[in-house]
């Protein structure tokens, strides 16, 4: 498939070593994303500078909304409430232990609950999960490597989740019951290493296409149920999460990983960035959001 093009502009003069975890809140109209480098909470009103900023005490990784200003964050040692106004931290629950370590990438699902599953840098046993306020921890499945990208979309009339295996370089699905936490059997979903890259994080659009970034490619790749449907070159080398924002969820937003993964080379001056794509032919949903109880 030939990359497509989209007006692409640089957001803000700031720069993000590790940048992950983008949300737009559509309720306040602000985008939030963490620099997992520097353990920096950021956000920006409108999706435009100045930058906001809160440190935090460990390693932010996924993000989600819930019903509030609050936002829940997969730090150190579990899930973690955090008012981003207020400048406070508190946990909420610690990781099961079949997590095997901490959680990375997050999402909410419609019934308010939170998909997560494990971070693992190189190799290493890993896991999704399932996780509601009133219920806790449930295993969704096993045999997994780094998890990145939970996304849950309608798929046939299906309610499926989609999760990405960053060291498999692949996409998974499963038919998804979220008031249960439970799925049916794993089946591929999209295959990255065709595409020269591994899937790092993702969101959906209004017509259940789902977008993932195409880490050490420098691509971004909508996919459907029949397969690659779109797909983009951005201007660095490892984008990291996108989502959609602004008031009609009609502009992208990507941030990337600014430093060498191992390939020997020095990432470009746009490594770093926070990127705003317009004109991509999609509009997005408002995020889902998690229930405190």
């Amino acid at each position: 498939m030939t990359p497509m093009a989209a007006a692409i502009k640089r957001v803000g003069e700031f720069r993000v070593r590790w940048g992950e975890s983008l949300r737009w809140d559509d309720v306040r109209q602000r985008l939030y994303f963490v620099d997992c480098a520097k353990q920096t909470l950021h956000w920006l009103e409108g999706g435009e500078p100045p930058l906001h900023t809160l440190q935090l005490d460990s390693l932010p990784t996924g993000l989600v909304l819930t019903g509030g200003r609050q936002l829940v964050i997969c730090l150190d040692g579990g899930l973690h409430v955090v008012d981003p106004d207020a400048g406070t931290s508190d946990l909420l629950v610690a990781y099961p232990d079949g997590m095997y370590g901490r959680a990375n990438d997050a999402n909410a699902d419609d019934s308010g609950n939170l998909v997560t599953g494990t971070l693992n840098l190189g190799p290493g046993p890993g896991a999704f999960w399932w996780f509601s306020a009133s219920d806790g921890w449930r295993l969704l499945d096993d045999g997994i490597g780094n998890a990145n990208g939970p996304v849950v979309v309608d798929i046939g009339g299906q309610s499926t989740l989609v999760f990405a295996d960053t060291l498999a370089r692949s996409i998974y699905a499963y038919d998804y019951d979220g008031p249960a936490g439970t799925v049916g059997k794993r089946r591929l979903f999209a295959d990255h290493g065709a595409l020269g890259g591994a899937p790092d994080g993702a969101t959906a659009d209004s017509d259940g296409g789902v977008w993932s970034c195409v880490l050490r490619s420098g691509k971004l790749a909508r996919f459907t149920a029949t397969g690659l449907d779109r797909l983009w070159d951005l201007p660095l080398p490892n984008p990291s999460d996108v989502a959609f924002g602004g008031p009609a969820l009609d502009r992208l937003f990507v941030t990337s990983i600014a430093f060498d993964l191992g390939e020997g080379v020095a990432p470009p001056p746009e490594a770093g960035w926070l990127l705003a794509l317009d004109h991509v032919g999609s509009v997005g949903r408002p995020e889902s959001r998690f229930s405190l109880g």
